[in-house]
């Protein structure tokens, strides 16, 4: 038992400093034009190095960061749902450019989308519209999230499936943390 005692600080920094990594991950990732490759391959390369000095070999110390990229992503999903539900104003919004992109065999459209008050609003949509034709987005008055359509009701999945994430990763650092070196 005291060799448990004496390993749980350890633990716990362990689990906070990876929190807190996801966390800046998070932040970095609102709205659709976050840089997601580079910060999603820190957080997985941090999330496999907070096991150093356990006796966590590579399945463990891959599963702790593809949990961490896990909790990044969808608390990044749960955060811009969150705000829109809670302060997202409607707008129509028009496009403003079609490409079309051949991905394999079949040409998939990609949309540029303008506000009618001028917001240029990142991110491709994939549907097929004509340019110059209207329709409904959910923006963030104060930051980059939008979504097409109406004002999302109250997320649920999202924030209950960070959470889940957030507890097995805890679970998981904590049972590789304190578990003895052999």
């Amino acid at each position: 038992m005291a060799e448990v005692i004496r390993r749980l600080p350890g633990a716990v920094l362990r689990n906070c400093l990876l929190l807190a990594a996801e966390f800046g991950a998070i932040w970095l990732l609102r709205g659709p034009e976050g840089a997601w490759i580079p910060v999603l391959l820190a957080v997985f390369v941090l999330g496999a190095a907070v096991p150093h000095g356990t006796a966590a070999e590579f399945v463990a110390r891959t599963c702790v960061a593809l949990l961490a990229v896990g909790i990044a992503v969808a608390g990044g999903i749960a955060w811009d749902r969150h705000t829109l539900h809670d302060r997202g104003r409607e707008e129509q919004a028009v496009v403003a450019e079609r490409t079309v992109g051949r991905d394999g065999s079949t040409p998939s459209p990609s949309l540029r989308l303008r506000t009618e008050a001028g917001r240029n609003l990142p991110g491709p949509v994939a549907a097929d519209l004509p340019v110059g034709a209207r329709l409904t987005v959910t923006v963030d008055p104060d930051g980059p999230a939008w979504a097409v359509g109406g004002r999302p009701d109250r997320p649920l999945l999202p924030p209950v499936g960070t959470g889940a994430l957030i507890l097995l990763q805890t679970a998981l650092v904590g049972r590789i943390s304190l578990r003895p070196r052999t």
